[in-house]
């Protein structure tokens, strides 16, 4: 078996195995938000509008060739580009676990995950040229039946979990749901998918790319682990918000259309859309 072929192999057996420990210990309710009050969620309803959303892509080619961005730069510099951001995304849960999800926590984020990477390839890349990972979409309708399908099973079937949480006031709302669009829609996608999973990709092949940042972004929220059951904590978030990931990773891979991506990470965060809804 080749390298990707062993890679992909590893990668998609972490979240057979994280679902199959939680069947097997009797978990079928995981949390997809650290928000007081929020509700969980049936292992059905984390895994099946993701997986709706991957097969429709699947069918569904873009009609115009999509760009493979960064894969003319020098192999030397993109393993050093991409070891940096690795090393951000496994720093960023760890400074989170050691400031909370304060104020400091958009702060913290915006430091690691956006300056750390920016002044990061800017020294590596020295006389080189600069980097384009956000390509401009070429393809617009090719993704809209993942995207209807995902909402419709996410947002508006019987797997949609109700509004529970506690909301703030409406001021701190809005002020919170703004920093939340762009430091978790915006700049996340930005991160994990044109950033991380662009790279990987090049180095080691879509689907370990794939795999590899859908991963790395569930390690983002180990904030949400509860220390006196860490082994279905760390599974619930592989079903949860690596699913989430491998989804949006997916997508990207597929239609490199960055505003697709962002608009799905918008609407889950978004508590706007489950009010209406």
């Amino acid at each position: 078996m080749s390298r990707t072929g062993l890679l992909t192999a590893a990668g998609l057996a972490v979240f057979v195995l994280a679902y199959a420990s939680l069947l097997l210990t009797g978990t079928t309710v995981i949390r997809q938000s650290a928000d007081p009050g929020a509700t969980g969620v049936s292992l059905w309803a984390a895994l099946l509008p993701p997986l709706a959303a991957v097969l429709i892509a699947m069918a569904v080619a873009p009609r115009a060739a999509v760009p493979e961005p960064l894969a003319d730069l020098p192999r030397p510099r993109l393993v050093r580009e991409t070891w940096l951001l690795v090393a951000a995304a496994i720093a960023f849960p760890v400074a989170v676990a050691l400031v909370g999800r304060d104020l400091l926590y958009p702060v913290a984020k915006i430091a690691i995950l956006l300056i750390v990477p920016l002044v990061g390839f800017r020294l590596i890349r020295g006389d080189g040229p600069a980097a384009r990972s956000v390509p401009k979409p070429v393809t617009w309708l090719a993704p809209l039946l993942a995207v209807v399908a995902w909402f419709l099973l996410a947002e508006v079937s019987p797997l949609s979990p109700p509004l529970t949480q506690q909301l703030p006031d409406p001021v701190t709302l809005a002020v919170g749901s703004l920093i939340t669009l762009l430091t978790a829609g915006v700049l996340e996608e930005v991160f994990y998918r044109a950033w991380l999973q662009t790279r990987l990709e090049v180095l080691y092949g879509s689907w370990p790319a794939i795999l590899g940042s859908a991963l790395l972004f569930a390690a983002m929220h180990v904030s949400h682990l509860d220390p006196g059951a860490l082994g279905v904590g760390i599974a619930s978030i592989v079903a949860a918000q690596g699913v989430f990931g491998l989804m949006q990773g997916y997508l990207w891979a597929r239609y490199r259309n960055i505003w697709v991506v962002i608009l799905i990470h918008v609407i889950v965060n978004l508590v706007y859309i489950d009010m209406v809804i």
